[in-house]
């Protein structure tokens, strides 16, 4: 079941706050766009990329009458832009109707602070790496009180630096992304674009095995495969359970501790995603 359920052409209730952090498929959405249900996570109405210039104040008040019908999440441009700071003065409209920030090409926790001026207090951020810059300051975006999640810009952070569309040249800033989010204790982070349909499933398995625990989506029909490469195997879930159950309680060869631990972290995050 989806953490969030959509209407026709908006996006209804956000996730509970603690359900953010084990949300898989974040899907991008133009407020211009007719869509109706998504059976992703969350629905984000993208007011950036998702809208070209021209279109800008039409699709800010599309959104708000999105927001009519249930809370939205809204994915807004660079902060202190002029697009960045028309899309926050939306936000502030909305108030208790805003259920979350995707904040793009965020360059430092100062970029988040300011968001977070803007928001209600207790919405989630959601922040975005998209540069080379913003790498190296991921530990410190990751670490800021009001970001929730980071998430991997990968085509505006391959145009920064000119690496490949290669999972070899990427691991580096992959990995560089799921330390920022360990250090920082909050939930791991969230993938570029899945990429075309056929990919979604290995994209999310590959994200997955680097430590991320979700992903950006452009496509309804790639969110089941982004979903099965996000949610453990049932095998997995059984590996793990009979480990557990083989290891007796109490004190044990500290060798073991790695292993349990990793164990325990996949059962719950298992039967966490089984009540969603």
């Amino acid at each position: 079941m989806s953490l969030t359920q959509h209407s026709a052409g908006a996006a209804s209730a956000a996730p509970a706050p603690a359900r953010v952090d084990l949300a898989r498929t974040w899907l991008l959405r133009s407020p211009l766009a007719s869509g109706g249900d998504s059976a992703a996570d969350v629905l984000v109405l993208d007011l950036e990329d998702g809208l070209p210039a021209a279109r800008k104040t039409e699709g800010r008040e599309r959104a708000r009458r999105a927001a009519e019908t249930a809370p939205v999440w809204l994915r807004i441009s660079a902060a202190g832009t002029p697009d960045g700071e028309a899309d926050l003065e939306l936000c502030r409209e909305l108030d208790d109707r805003l259920a979350g920030i995707v904040l793009a090409m965020c360059a430092g926790p100062a970029d988040v602070a300011h968001v977070a001026a803007s928001r209600r207090v207790g919405v989630p951020i959601v922040a975005m790496i998209e540069s080379a810059a913003a790498l190296l300051a991921a530990p410190a975006i990751a670490a800021h009180p009001a970001t929730r999640r980071l998430a991997f810009g990968t085509g505006d952070f391959r145009r920064d630096t000119g690496m490949a569309d290669d999972r070899t040249a990427l691991s580096w800033p992959r990995a560089q992304l799921v330390v920022a989010s360990a250090a920082a204790r909050i939930a791991g982070p969230i993938d570029g674009p899945c990429g075309s349909v056929e990919q979604a499933r290995d994209a999310a398995e590959h994200a997955a095995a680097m430590g991320f625990t979700g992903t950006l989506a452009l496509r309804d029909a790639a969110i089941p495969g982004a979903h099965a490469g996000f949610t453990p195997a049932p095998a997995e879930v059984s590996e793990a359970r009979a480990l557990l159950s083989a290891v007796p309680d109490g004190p044990v060869d500290g060798s073991y501790a790695p292993a349990l631990a990793r164990a325990r972290a996949l059962v719950a995050r298992a039967e966490a995603l089984a009540r969603l």
